[in-house]
Formats: C-alpha cells, structure tokens, sequence
C-alpha cells in the first residue's frame, strides 16, 4: 500500500471512496423525499388562495394533495405518492375568481404531468424531489477534485518539476475551477429553492458553450499578438516553419470557433436530428474550451519555469548551446547563457558553497568553425573558470540530445549516477521550459535559469510547447476529455428524454 501512494497521482485513488459515499448519500435522500413531489404555480396565480378542490387528476389513485403552500403569495402544491402509474394534474380555479377556466380565458390551468414509479413521484421524464442531493454531491466532487490537482500543482512547483505533467495539471485545474464557480454561483441564486433537475441539467449541457463564447475575446486578443509577434520573429531571424506557428495557431483557432458557431447550420440542412446536433455541439465546444485551459497553463508554466532560480549549489551546470559567431565567439544570446550560470555559481560560491563545474552542451553545425561547447569552454577560461571545471559536450545538435548527452559526460566525469549529484542548467528564459523537458526525457531531475532575451522569442516558445504537449501526451489528454465530454453530453441525454 505504501509503494501505490508514493505516486503524485495517486492521491486522486481517494476520489474512489468518496463517489461512493456521495453516490448512496444521493440515492439515500433522493428516495426518502421522492414520496412527496412540489410544484410551484405560474406567477399569474399570484395572491389566488387555491384548495384542494381546484386540483384535478386526470387518473384518481395516483397522487393526491397533501399540502398547499404559499411562496410570496404564489400558491406550490404538495403531492404525496398513493400508487403506481400516470396522470395528467390541472389547476383550475373555482368560479368566482378573476383566473377562473373558460373558453375564454383557457390559458388560467396549470398542467402537470406527474408519474409514480415504486413509490417515487416523477414529472416528466426527469424532474424529481431530492434531485438537490445531486447538485450537492456533484459540487463536494468537483471541490475535492480541484484541492487534489492544485495540491499536485503546489507539490510540482514547489520542487521545481516543471514539464507537460504539471501543463495538463494546471489545464484541468483550470477547466474545473471554472465549472466550480459557475456552480458556485448557482447556488447563490437560489438554485435549490427555485429550479428544477432540468434546470439543473440545462446549465451543466450549456457550459461548454458558455465557455467559449466567455473565451471569444481574450482568445482572439491573443491570437493577434502571436500573429504579431511571428512577424517581428520572421524579420529577426528569418523565414523558417518554426517561426510560425504564431500564425499557424491563430488560423486553427478561427477556423475551429467558425466551425464550432456553424457546424449546427450545416448539420440542421443536411436533415441531422436535433438531439445529434446539440450533442456535437457540445463534444466540439467542450474540445475547444479544454484546449484553451491547456494553452493558459503551458503560457503560466513556461513563465514559471523561465523565473525559477536554484535555492542550492549545483554540482553541475550544463550551458545549453546556441550559434556562435564566424570567428568563433558566441553569439550575444550564447554568452547570455553561459553569462547566467556563471553569476549562479559565483553567487553560491559567495555564499560558501562548492563552485560548479560547467558542462558546456553543443556540436558543430555546418556553418561554424567550432563546436558550441568549445566556443563557450574559451569563453569561460577568459572569464577566469578553471580548466578542470569544464568539462565538454560537443556532439548534440538538439536540446534533446544536449540533456541526454550531457547526462552521460557527467556521470563518467562524476563516476556515479546523475539521481545521486545535483545538476542544473542556464539556457536563455523562454528556452528554460524545453530544457526542463528534455532533460525529463533524458532520466535527470533538474533545475534551471534563464537569462533574459527579446520578448519576440516568448509567444513562439510557448505554443512549440502547447504542440509538444499534445503530440506527446494525446493519450491522456483524449482520456481526460473523453470524461469532461460524456459528463455534458450526459446532461445533453437527459435534457432529450423529455
């Protein structure tokens, strides 16, 4: 037991038990109160005192009035369960009164369509008394469920373990946080007293629409600055694949909204059935929505990461390479990098902790007259580094091959696993997230710096690691939208039972 719940994720095995427990508690409530069933008139009865002679049954013996209340001056009639079966309930109002029932005036009956099934009184298909048990238990899930992921969030930041497991971490907080203030504001309007299960349902089926239509704006605003931020790129560093995806995502995301607003147009010409129509609203709506919270919590967690600064010495800096210059010195971004590990250790070092030894990460490309790890191995002799502190990495070509190859150098220069040493890394800050990354995928556990650069390069980085995110964990992400998506479409179903 004590190895399942060393797992971060496994905290969530508690929400097992607590389902249950909320589910016969629900089930509990719902049938001690279901024997009973109220009903609230229309506000033209307002100040109309009714009796029990002015309820008609269409079919005897199935409900009869237990009770007639007054809400504000408006009359709600209690009905009690006598047996099984259906019967179409009227008020009519007695002769004498301003709403008494006439050819004239038809419009004075309230109608009710009521059902006893085992004892329990039903209106319609789905309106029920102790249907509030459900909200209840619905609203302590979704709160136990956002405490948990922003108790994993807290523990992830807290040790420094930024990557895509803490972006689908704080999207779904995201997402659910902000079901639960919608439910919360519910509550304060009176829900319980006032509405109806099929209200209740409406507004759950509605949510992935009022989300995104909540989201329009903001999103459309950020949609045009990575748009503008890819031509500043473009101008600086050239026309390359990469430096558009600014662009690229703003197109997929206009196009998406459009489809999403007039995917039911299309489907309502092509004779789909209402009920199909409204349930692929929802899946789609719900799908953008979801992908917004994702994109929100990859910009926050590259932001953090980027301001993340070691609170101990490393034993090892890795300086994550860039391009250099024709006679060999790095580039202004390049000794930025090995700038900012360099005041780290210094720093530490002030503080009478052990220097680090510096492991410069990067090859030769074509075009360069050195490997990057040497450029920067100069560069940091003429700024007084010992030789044995450098120690080099100069076959990578990729971030992902500098942490996997910087983890080898280290442990043969070390002469132990790279678990048993502390190793950090500077790279420029809106590279630091893909460093964290790739350094995951290489089996170190590692803390990085940023050091700073041009605001162009921020939006860029972000949605490289928003399209990192889902090409590497599709799985989970379909499997936690599969969840949201049938929760609404399971709202959808009830409210198309009526």
């Amino acid at each position: 037991m004590h190895r399942v719940f060393q797992s971060p994720w496994s905290r969530f095995l508690l929400l097992v038990p607590l389902a249950a427990v909320l589910a016969i508690a629900s089930w509990a409530h719902i049938r001690s109160t279901c024997g009973t069933y109220t009903v609230k008139c229309a506000g033209h009865y307002r100040n109309v005192r009714l009796s029990a002679g002015d309820v008609v049954f269409e079919t005897p013996g199935v409900v009869e009035v237990a009770e007639i209340e007054y809400d504000e001056d408006i009359p709600r009639v209690v009905f009690a369960a006598v047996s099984d079966g259906k019967t179409n309930v009227r008020i009519v109002p007695h002769a004498g009164t301003e709403l008494a029932a006439s050819a004239e005036n038809p419009a004075a009956e309230d109608v009710w369509a009521l059902e006893v099934r085992d004892g329990a009184i039903i209106e319609g298909i789905i309106n029920f008394s102790g249907w509030e048990a459900l909200y209840v238990s619905t609203y302590v899930f979704m709160i136990a469920v956002v405490a948990l992921f922003a108790s994993l969030l807290v523990q992830l930041w807290r040790e420094a373990n930024y990557g895509y497991e803490m972006v689908a971490c704080g999207g779904a907080l995201m997402f659910l946080a902000i079901q639960l203030i919608v439910y919360a504001n519910l509550i304060a309007g009176d829900l319980m007293q006032e509405w109806t299960f099929h209200d209740f349902a409406v507004e759950l089926a509605t949510m992935p629409e009022s989300f995104v239509l909540l989201s329009l704006m903001p999103m459309a605003i950020i949609a045009l600055l990575v748009s503008l931020s890819n031509i500043s790129l473009i101008r600086h560093e050239g026309m390359r694949p990469v430096n558009l995806l600014g662009i690229g995502f703003s197109v997929v995301w206009f196009v998406a909204v459009l489809f999403w607003l007039n995917v039911g147009t299309v489907l309502f010409h092509a004779a789909v059935s209402l009920e199909a129509i409204w349930i692929v609203d929802t899946l789609i709506g719900t799908a953008i929505s979801f992908g917004e919270c994702l994109l929100l919590s990859t910009i926050l967690c590259a932001w953090l990461a980027s301001r993340h600064v070691p609170s101990r010495a490393m034993d090892y800096l890795v300086v994550l390479g860039c391009g250099i210059r024709a006679d060999g010195t790095p580039s202004p971004l390049l000794a930025g990098r090995v700038d900012r590990a360099l005041t780290f250790s210094e720093d530490r070092a002030a503080q009478g902790e052990k220097p680090a030894t510096f492991v410069p990460s990067g090859g030769q490309g074509p075009d360069e007259c050195m490997s990057e790890a040497q450029s920067m191995a100069n560069y940091l002799a003429t700024k007084g580094v010992e030789p044995e502190r450098i120690v080099l990495e100069d076959a990578s070509t990729t971030t992902r091959e500098n942490m996997a190859f910087s983890r080898k150098v280290i442990e043969r220069h070390a002469g132990c696993d790279v678990s048993q040493l502390r190793v950090g890394f500077s790279t420029t800050n809106y590279h630091v997230f893909r460093g964290y990354v790739c350094a995951r995928q290489a089996g170190m556990k590692v803390e990085g710096m940023g050091s700073r650069t041009r605001a162009y390069f921020w939006p860029n980085a972000f949605l490289r690691e928003f399209v990192g995110l889902l090409a590497t964990q599709w799985r989970a992400i379909l499997q936690v939208y599969v969840v949201i998506a049938a929760f609404y479409a399971l709202a959808v179903y009830a409210l198309l039972l009526q």
